[in-house]
C-alpha cells in the first residue's frame, strides 16, 4: 500500500511541476513534497480540514526570484573643480561629496577664505535643491584650467572622477583667472576667452575618452572666463569642430573684475543636477534662474544689445531673455561641434550616455557566459530574442516609464556566427524626445 502511495505521489508530483507556468519553481516545490513522502515525514493519508469537503481549495505559494531587476542610475549627480585654497579642516586639491550648502561650510569652505568657490557652490543650491549630490575639489591657483582638464595631470579633474568612481555625468570645470594672475600665472585672452579654455575643452575630450573607455562616460562644461566682451571675436564652434563632449559658458551672474570675468558655472550645473538627461537646460517651462542679476563681461545683459544672440549662435551657453517674461534663462545647452552631430546638445548626450551604462550592466552579465546555438555556429534564435528583451525591458523600465525618451528596439542578427568569432553583435537603438526650439504661428482674424 505505502509503494503504490508513494508511486502515485510521484505521478502527481510530476504533473504539477509540468503544468504551465510551474517551469523549475514548480518541480522544486513538487520535488521537496516528493522527498517528504518518500521519507516518510508525510502520512499516508492527508488529513483535510473540514471545509475541505464541501467546498474544495485552493493554495497559493509565492515564487521568488522570477524576475530580473532593474538598473538603477543616479543620473543627475554632477562634479565641479574650482580654482581655491586650503581653509580650516579643508585640503586644497581634496576630493569630496556635498549635498547642501551647510556641508561645504562644515567641510571647512566658506565665503571669507575661499569666496570665488563658495560663491558658485551657493548658486549650485539656489538652484539645485537641498540634497542633490555634487562632487566637489577645489585647486589651487597654480593650476590653470587647462591643468585641470589634462587627463595626465593627476591633480587635476582626473583625481576628482576616479574619486567618484563613474557616478559623475557632467563635469564642470573653472578657474578663477584674477587669482591665477596674482599667483603668478600667465592669462593670455585669444579669439574673445581666455586662450586656455579652448585648450581646456580640446583636453577634456580626450579624457572623456578615457573614462568612455572604462564605462564612465561624462559631458563636460568649461567656464569661459576672461571673456573680453567682444562676442564677434569668439571661435565659432558651431562650424569646422567636432567635440561633442565640451561645452563653454559666458556669462556671470556679477560683475566679477574688469578684466578677469568668471561665469556662472554654479548655477548652471544646479540647473542640469535638477533635471531628468532629456530635459534641456533652457527649457523655459522650469521657470526663470534663482538669479536675479545678469553681465557679459562687466555689463548687465540689458545693455549688450545682440552679443547674447552672436554668441548663442556661435554655440556657446549664455544668457537670454524673453519679451513679457521675467527673469534669465540660458539660451540653449550646445556643444562645441555643429547641429549635424547626433549630440550636439548637452541633454541629447546625457540620454546616450545614460542608454550607454544601462547597457553596459545588462550585457556585462552575459560575458563568457555558455549559449545555445543552431547549425553554422549561429545564436539560438529563441535565445537572441530573449537578449534583446531584457536590455530593452531594461531601458523601458529606467527610461522610456520616466518619459526620456520615445521608444526603444534592439536587434541581434540570427545569422552570426557566434562559435567561431566568440562574438555577438547588437544593435540598440533609442528614439529621442523632440524639442519645440522653433514654433511658428500663423496668426490672423476669421470671418
Amino acid at each position: 500500500m505505502m509503494k503504490q502511495f508513494v508511486t502515485g505521489f510521484m505521478m502527481m508530483a510530476l504533473a504539477a511541476a509540468m503544468l504551465p507556468g510551474m517551469g523549475l519553481a514548480g518541480l522544486a516545490i513538487t520535488g521537496t513534497l516528493l522527498t517528504l513522502a518518500m521519507a516518510g515525514a508525510l502520512p499516508l493519508r492527508i488529513k483535510r480540514k473540514w471545509y475541505d469537503h464541501t467546498a474544495g481549495s485552493v493554495t497559493v505559494t509565492e515564487a521568488s526570484g522570477q524576475l530580473g531587476g532593474t538598473v538603477t542610475i543616479n543620473d543627475r549627480v554632477v562634479g565641479m573643480v574650482l580654482t581655491g585654497a586650503t581653509e580650516g579642516s579643508y585640503t586644497a586639491g581634496t576630493p569630496m561629496l556635498v549635498t547642501s550648502l551647510t556641508d561645504v561650510t562644515t567641510a571647512g569652505i566658506t565665503s571669507t577664505g575661499n569666496a570665488f568657490a563658495y560663491r558658485h557652490c551657493k548658486e549650485f543650491y539656489d538652484q539645485a535643491p537641498v540634497g542633490t549630490q555634487l562632487y566637489l575639489m577645489l585647486v589651487p591657483a597654480t593650476i590653470t584650467i587647462a591643468d585641470m582638464a589634462d587627463n595626465t595631470n593627476a591633480n587635476g579633474a582626473k583625481k576628482l572622477l576616479n574619486f567618484a568612481a563613474g557616478k559623475i555625468k557632467v563635469l564642470g570645470l573653472l578657474a578663477d583667472d584674477k587669482a591665477i594672475d596674482v599667483a603668478g600665472g600667465t592669462i593670455t585672452i585669444t579669439n574673445g576667452l581666455n586662450a586656455d579654455v579652448y585648450t581646456a575643452a580640446n583636453s577634456v575630450k580626450i579624457m572623456e575618452a578615457a573614462f568612455r573607455a572604462d564605462q564612465k562616460p561624462f559631458r563636460a562644461v568649461i567656464g569661459g572666463s576672461s571673456y573680453s566682451g567682444v562676442a564677434s571675436a569668439l571661435t565659432d564652434e558651431a562650424t569646422g569642430t567636432t567635440n561633442n563632449k565640451a561645452a563653454i559658458l559666458i556669462g556671470d551672474t556679477i560683475s566679477y573684475d574688469a578684466t578677469y570675468t568668471s561665469a556662472c558655472l554654479g548655477l548652471f550645473m544646479g540647473k542640469v543636477a535638477s533635471n531628468s538627461v532629456q530635459v534641456k537646460a533652457s527649457r523655459v517651462k522650469d521657470g526663470p534662474l534663482s538669479n536675479t542679476t545678469a553681465y557679459l563681461k562687466t555689463t548687465p545683459l540689458a545693455g549688450t544689445g545682440n552679443d547674447m544672440v552672436t554668441i548663442a549662435q556661435k554655440h556657446f551657453i549664455t544668457w537670454v531673455t524673453y519679451p513679457n517674461v521675467s527673469g534669465f534663462f540660458f539660451s540653449g545647452d550646445p556643444m562645441l561641434c555643429a547641429t549635424t552631430d547626433d549630440y550636439w546638445f548637452l541633454a541629447r548626450g546625457r540620454v546616450i550616455d545614460k542608454a550607454h551604462v544601462i547597457a553596459y550592466t545588462t550585457f556585462v552579465n552575459e560575458v563568457d557566459d555558455d549559449i545555445p546555438t543552431v547549425e553554422g555556429g549561429k545564436p539560438s534564435p529563441g535565445f537572441a530574442k530573449w537578449l534583446e528583451q531584457q536590455i530593452i525591458n531594461q531601458v523601458s523600465d529606467t527610461m522610456l516609464a520616466n518619459g526620456e525618451i520615445s521608444s526603444v528596439g534592439c536587434f541581434i542578427d540570427p545569422e552570426q556566427n557566434v562559435i567561431t568569432t566568440s562574438t555577438l553583435n547588437v544593435v540598440l537603438k533609442i528614439r529621442p524626445k523632440g524639442y519645440l526650439t522653433y514654433i511658428n504661428v500663423s496668426l490672423g482674424f476669421e470671418l
